[in-house]
């Protein structure tokens, strides 16, 4: 199996991505017919998690993955992770939709705890890791950021209208590249992993905005990215001369 994986390694990566994709579609049916939004996807998503965590634990790829503790070599070369905490907390501005069930909670939760781990490890670990070995790690760093940016296109048969979509995608890919220069730094998915479950359950709860506001968040967003790619990029340069 081992000597699969590192042979077909992208394909496996791409074919994990699939069978995500479908599961959440599976999920969102299932969701429909009970009536309860995403209730079905969150729990199809956390049983999926599970077993992912059992194939790596069976294969001994924990850690080869990026599922370790944080460290503190970790928070010094990631500027203790700030940006990421100022991202996560950046949607709460807007406000928090009310009232909110225990039900809308619950499920919100769960689902972004499900959505948060699979999408780092297929994206920031089996794919990262996959074209890395393939073409190096600037091309895993943009094509893994880019490839989970253009995999929020599944959101358009969700009710997604054209012009938000895009936002998501171009957000996403910013996002994505971002954290997947934070794992080549750090070796490390779990930072990513707890961002990505408060980063969605931020936008989910937070009440939506349009027209100047929805642009001036957007801004926000790509102007800390940006910000945080420059440092990153240095402290990885100061890495290397090291």
């Amino acid at each position: 199996m081992i000597k699969v994986m590192e042979k077909n390694s992208v394909r496996l990566a791409l074919i994990w991505i699939a069978i995500y994709v479908m599961l959440v579609n599976i999920g969102g049916i299932i969701s429909e017919e009970i009536g309860i939004m995403d209730s079905a996807t969150g729990v199809i998503l956390v049983l999926f998690s599970l077993l992912l965590l059992k194939y790596l634990k069976k294969n001994k790829w924990i850690e080869k993955f990026g599922i370790r503790k944080i460290t503190k070599a970790d928070m010094q070369k990631t500027l203790f992770y700030l940006p990421l905490v100022v991202l996560a907390l950046l949607q709460f501005v807007n406000g928090i939709k009310s009232p909110l069930s225990s039900v809308t909670l619950l499920t919100t939760c769960l689902l972004m705890i499900g959505v948060g781990f699979v999408e780092e490890l297929i994206f920031r670990g089996f794919l990262l890791e996959a074209i890395w070995n393939k073409s190096g790690m600037n091309r895993a760093v943009v094509i893994s950021g880019i490839t989970f940016g253009f995999g929020h296109f599944i959101n358009l048969f969700r009710g997604y209208g054209y012009v938000d979509l895009l936002t998501q995608i171009l957000t996403a890919s910013v996002i994505g590249i971002v954290l997947a220069l934070l794992v080549a730094i750090t070796k490390n998915i779990v930072p990513g992993i707890l961002f990505h479950i408060v980063f969605n359950i931020s936008g989910t709860l937070s009440n939506e905005v349009s027209g100047l506001q929805e642009i001036y968040t957007l801004l926000a967003i790509l102007v800390i990215c940006a910000g945080y790619l420059v440092y990153l990029v240095k402290t990885m340069k100061n890495d290397e001369r090291q």
